[in-house]
C-alpha cells in the first residue's frame, strides 16, 4: 500500500501539469530572434489559452498561432499589430495604422521596407516580429492576415534563460 501512495503523488503531479498545460496554458520554445529583445532566441515562453475567450486580440499583444508553412503547420509568436476595420501600411519600414505612423517602443531595428494600404478584415489579424530585420511574417505571406480561429493564446511571461513579464500591462 505504500508503494502505491508514492506512485499516487507523481502521477497527479503529471495528471495535473498535462491538464494546465492542454487547456489553460501554453507552453513554447522560440527557437528564432524574430522577437528580439521581447523574447530573446531559444526562449522559454508561457502563455495564456484562455485569453481570448471573452475578449478579442488587441493592438500590441504578443500571440500564439497556427500558420501553415511549407506544407507543415507550425506555433508561431508575434505581435498584433492591427485589427479588424484598421488598415495598415508600412512605408521606410515604419507602420501606419489608419495613416497614422505607430510609435513601436519594443522595434530596435526598422526594416526600411515598403508595404501597400491593406484592410484588415472582420476576424482577422496583422503580426509583425519585433526584430523587423530577421522576421517572417504578415509582410511577407501571400495571405497575410492571422485568422482568430487560429490564435491560440497571449503570451504572458517567459521564464527561461531569465523570468521576465512579455507584455505591457
Amino acid at each position: 500500500m505504500r508503494r502505491r501512495g508514492r506512485l499516487l503523488i507523481p502521477l497527479a503531479a503529471v495528471l495535473l501539469a498535462a491538464l494546465l498545460n492542454g487547456f489553460f496554458l501554453l507552453n513554447a520554445y522560440v527557437p528564432s530572434g524574430s522577437m528580439e529583445p521581447a523574447i530573446p532566441s531559444g526562449s522559454m515562453v508561457l502563455g495564456n489559452r484562455l485569453a481570448y475567450r471573452r475578449s478579442a486580440p488587441e493592438a500590441g499583444d504578443v500571440i500564439f498561432f497556427r500558420r501553415l508553412e511549407a506544407g507543415e503547420r507550425r506555433c508561431l509568436v508575434k505581435r498584433v499589430i492591427a485589427v479588424p476595420g484598421q488598415t495598415f501600411a508600412l512605408q521606410e519600414g515604419r507602420v501606419y495604422i489608419d495613416g497614422q505612423l505607430l510609435e513601436e517602443d519594443y522595434v530596435e531595428r526598422f526594416s526600411g521596407d515598403d508595404y501597400p494600404e491593406t484592410f484588415v478584415p472582420e476576424g482577422c489579424y496583422i503580426v509583425l516580429g519585433d526584430n523587423r530585420t530577421e522576421s517572417g511574417d504578415s509582410r511577407f505571406w501571400e495571405d497575410p492576415f492571422v485568422r482568430r480561429e487560429d490564435i491560440l493564446a497571449r503570451g504572458m511571461f517567459v521564464y527561461f534563460p531569465k523570468f521576465y513579464r512579455l507584455l505591457r500591462d
